[in-house]
């Protein structure tokens, strides 16, 4: 007999979870953990070439591109702008860096 589309899909949550939780016992960065280094990096690299070059076009060019991607996926201009030179800003003045990760740590309770 066939599976209930209800029975499904709690079987996939579970099988989702499990890899998430071997994910996370393995310390195996996910998309999104390699994206957020990848853009800080990108940012601090450009601004701090663009500092030492004298150039903020560089910089420039770097938010324009990324904003045309945005806007390609659909995304508002201006508030994916706001929300893009938010961003920078933060990383470049140094007042926001990446959220803690405390499954990481090892001070996780939920293990």
């Amino acid at each position: 007999m066939a599976r209930s589309r209800t029975q499904r899909l709690r079987d996939q949550r579970e099988r989702q979870q499990a890899y998430r939780d071997e994910q996370r016992r393995l310390r195996r960065p996910g998309r999104d953990d390699i994206a957020r280094v990848a853009l800080r990096w990108l940012i601090l690299g450009t601004a701090k070439l663009a500092e030492r070059e004298g150039n903020p076009a560089r910089m420039n060019k770097v938010e324009t591109d990324i904003l045309e991607a945005l806007v390609e996926q659909g995304f508002d201009r201006n508030k994916s702008d706001e929300a893009l030179g938010d961003l920078i800003d933060r990383y470049v003045d140094g007042k926001w860096d990446f959220r803690r990760k405390v499954h990481l740590t090892g001070t996780d309770t939920h293990e």
